[in-house]
This record gives C-alpha cells, structure tokens and sequence, in this order.
C-alpha cells in the first residue's frame, strides 16, 4: 500500500496543472482565512460566535442532564418507553461511549 501512495503522490507531485492547481488553492485559503477574520473582528460577530458558543454547551450540559433523567426513570420504572407532553410515546434508546475517568 504504502508504495502505491507513494507513487501515487509523486505523480501528483510532478505534475504542473495540479502543482499550478495547488498553488492557487492555496492562495484562496489563505484569501478566505484573511476574509473571515476580517468580518468576524467588529463587535456584533464577536458577540454573535461568543453566544453560539454558549448555546452549543448548554445544548451539550442539556443532553446530558436529559440522558441521565432517562437512566434514572429506566432504572425505577423499568419501562423503555416514555410518553412525551403531547402524547406521543418515544422509546428510550441507550447509547454507550468510553470516556477517560
């Protein structure tokens, strides 16, 4: 594999459109990066980013809080299904994730 990759990327590498095609990626990149920062310094963007930030964690801490709740109502009534505010019964699925402790 690992000598296919390699001749792979050398031919890409000697290659002038794809080297001219790089070069010219690599310019709007960097054209975009200047761009964004440009827009995302006044105040309203700063104010905007910093409070999607804080949503996405309250998003996050809410998920959380709510598997735990379906944990805990699992655990005492023993049921796998949980009817929602407007009647709806939704079934309570567990996923399983290793987290370093």
């Amino acid at each position: 594999m690992n000598g296919v990759r390699a001749a792979y990327q050398e031919s890409l590498e000697n290659d002038p459109a794809y080297q001219e095609l790089q070069e010219e990626v690599a310019k709007f990149r960097e054209n975009s990066k200047d761009k964004k920062v440009q827009v995302t310094s006044n105040q309203t963007m700063k104010a905007m980013a910093d409070q999607m930030k804080e949503l996405k964690t309250e998003i996050s801490e809410n998920k959380d809080i709510l598997g735990q709740e379906l944990a805990d109502y699992y655990k005492e009534s023993g049921s796998m299904e949980i009817t929602d505010e407007d009647g709806n019964v939704k079934r309570i699925v567990f996923s399983v994730k290793l987290v370093n402790g």
